[in-house]
């Protein structure tokens, strides 16, 4: 049982890390970059980069929900108050975070003028992420 228990608390720390630094790059590297070079080869480049993209961030994001619902299985009935409030808040930030994610790295026509915006929903998900890593330590202080 400790090794499904540690392996599930890695799962959940390397794609929270995988989701969050995808994220920065895109964010503080590569947009700013893509931003000098012509719109051809920048189309081409996202093009070719889109679904490499796609299965990290899908990856990341049924990594997190599998090992926070075990996670939170575990930790539940031995929390103290305000656990479930701050839980709540972390649970609706990362949904709306998967939602935008899914959006920006869809390949769907229908989500092109959200994707047109690509720079402040990155920057909106950043905000949220780094928001809920700190919800994520009070929820760890409040854990005995």
């Amino acid at each position: 049982m400790i090794a499904v228990n540690l392996f599930m608390r890695w799962l959940h720390i390397f794609s929270v890390i995988a989701a969050v630094g995808a994220t920065v790059f895109l964010r503080l590297v590569l947009i700013p970059a893509l931003a000098e070079i012509k719109d051809d080869a920048r189309a081409q480049l996202m093009k070719s980069l889109a679904g490499r993209l796609r299965k990290l961030i899908h990856g990341a994001i049924g990594g997190i929900l599998l090992s926070g619902l075990y996670n939170t299985h575990l930790l539940w009935k031995s929390s103290v108050a305000p656990y479930g409030t701050v839980y709540a808040v972390k649970v609706v930030l990362a949904v709306v975070v998967f939602l935008i994610a899914i959006f920006l790295t869809s390949s769907r026509p229908k989500w092109a003028p959200f994707q047109a915006n690509r720079k402040k929903w990155l920057g909106v998900n950043l905000a949220l992420a780094i928001i809920i890593v700190a919800l994520s330590a009070v929820l760890r202080a409040l854990h005995p």
